[in-house]
């Protein structure tokens, strides 16, 4: 049950640069910014295939889910990918909103609200969860050296590259929560959750036009 968190973790510590096996801290920046790159390009890639051979049948969907649960249904849907990791992600109900033809403006708006509001409850939940004692255990076996870089200055900086790495964003705010990291630097990563939510948008919005 912990192994996926605590794989999570272990990643995230790489990313961020902690671990005592990465030979140069220095380049996980380099890595970082190549991930984001190879990330949105394999999302426009995903789209361009998805839209090409399913269009009709997403521009039905889009339509009946819009009508039916509106913005409401766009913000539920992103809150549930974002606060309890469901298998839809967040991305599905940009597609389905763009695809109804819905206002930019609105769109962002309503997946935004519903990230965010996500990734609260998802950092409070496992703020929770660190109380009892098989948690606490398992906190205490992933080491000292993940916890510190989450504390003082280190956590605002950590908390810019966490943003920015391909980990889910509920996971990242699953992690932040168990490792109490101060809500100053988890604000940091909420805050950057919405111009990659914007990105995330554009991408989907191109792949969608292209065709």
């Amino acid at each position: 049950m912990l192994k996926p968190a605590e794989s999570a973790a272990r990643d995230l510590s790489v990313e961020v640069g902690t671990a005592p096996e990465d030979p140069a801290p220095s380049r996980g920046g380099s890595r970082v910014w190549l991930r984001v790159l190879l990330g949105a390009a394999a999302l426009l890639g995903g789209m361009l295939v998805l839209v090409r051979i399913f269009r009709p049948q997403l521009e039905a969907l889009s339509r009946y889910f819009v009508e039916h649960f509106g913005l409401v249904g766009v913000a539920l849907g992103t809150f549930l990918a974002d606060g309890i990791s469901s298998p839809v992600p967040p991305q599905f109900f940009m597609l389905l909103s763009i695809g109804a033809g819905t206002p930019d403006l609105h769109t962002l708006a309503a997946t935004t609200v519903g990230s965010l509001l996500g990734g609260c409850a998802g950092y409070q939940l496992a703020r929770q969860l660190a109380r009892f004692p098989r948690f606490a255990r398992w906190l205490e076996r992933t080491g000292a050296s993940f916890r510190e870089q989450l504390r003082g200055r280190k956590a605002y900086r950590n908390a810019v590259i966490a943003s920015l790495t391909p980990l889910p964003f509920s996971m990242q705010c699953y992690l932040c929560g168990l490792y109490r990291l101060p809500l100053g630097a988890f604000a940091v990563i909420l805050s950057l959750r919405i111009p990659r939510l914007a990105v995330f948008y554009y991408v989907i919005k191109a792949g969608w036009t292209l065709f």
